[in-house]
């Protein structure tokens, strides 16, 4: 009898250890089916960077730290020719840090990148960037090129102004040229329209008394080539027509920089060459 009941205890204990490596090995096939085989693209979900973001350097102006940054990309799917797919890009934007309000900082510097992105095809640094990953990972059949440069206009103790130039080729017949500038409110984060240190009215009084110097434009600084008083009446009329928006950095009374002598406005002008002027002007010409 005692043998019978050893029998049966060792019958039942290799058929529970069957079961469980049955079921062990079970598990191991679904586990197996459900990971991808090693010549399976495993990474195919995964993005190639579309772009490099880089700080070249940083340097301290007015107890502020500037640092000098780049956003670069370069991708060329069909190395020979100007064809699409296309980008190449050398974005270049400052940010600044040591500011005591960190939620303005934060601000200023959305500012400043935005404004560099902006200039170059008038998308902010968001959109700018999402379409470079589009054209990189999602077969966006886009041609896009452009650098830029900046100055520090100015950095004081409540504003900094800063100007963004570059040239921009989409795949037209020609590139264009840009120059831009923006002016922000180191205490509220804000962009400044040149309206709030003088009105249209001064800067047309100024216009019509010649009290200003020509940065850039189809007449050449120094001097003009033409007629001077419709010249000068076409500056006063750009001036009046310059719209009063935020959401752009082209066309409106935000497109301005100041420092402690000068004022420099960029306004949208009838020009064969660069469809824009930079006006000079002494502060003490402006009140």
């Amino acid at each position: 009898m005692r043998y019978v009941i050893i029998t049966l205890i060792s019958l039942l204990l290799s058929f529970n250890y069957a079961q469980c490596e049955d079921l062990k090995e079970t598990a191991r096939m679904k586990e197996a089916a459900s990971e991808p085989d090693a010549d399976d693209s495993v990474f195919a979900d995964v993005e190639e960077p579309a772009y490099t973001e880089t700080v070249i350097g940083e340097t301290t102006m007015n107890g502020l730290i500037i640092k000098d940054c780049s956003i670069t990309a370069d991708y060329r799917p069909n190395p020979t020719g100007h064809r699409i797919p296309y980008l190449s890009a050398s974005i270049r934007y400052p940010q600044v840090s040591g500011m005591e309000d960190k939620s303005i900082e934060k601000k200023v510097n959305k500012l400043l990148i935005n404004a560099a992105t902006q200039s170059l095809d008038n998308r902010n640094a968001d959109q700018t960037l999402r379409l470079f990953n589009d054209i990189v990972n999602h077969g966006l059949n886009t041609f896009w090129s452009g650098d830029n440069e900046y100055n520090m206009v100015y950095v004081g103790d409540k504003s900094i102004s800063v100007g963004y130039e570059g040239m921009v080729y989409f795949g037209g017949a020609h590139p264009s040229s840009f120059h831009d500038y923006i002016t922000i409110n180191l205490l509220s984060g804000e962009m400044v329209p040149f309206t709030d240190y003088f009105s249209k009215e001064d800067v047309i009084k100024a216009i019509r008394s010649l009290k200003f110097e020509m940065l850039e434009g189809q007449y050449s600084p120094g001097g003009y080539k033409g007629d001077e008083p419709r010249i000068t009446e076409g500056f006063v009329t750009a001036i009046k027509e310059l719209e009063e928006r935020s959401d752009s950095y082209m066309g409106n009374i935000y497109n301005f920089a100041i420092d402690d002598s000068f004022a420099y406005i960029r306004f949208p002008f009838d020009d064969s060459l660069n469809r824009y002027v930079i006006l000079k002007f002494g502060l003490d010409a402006l009140k």
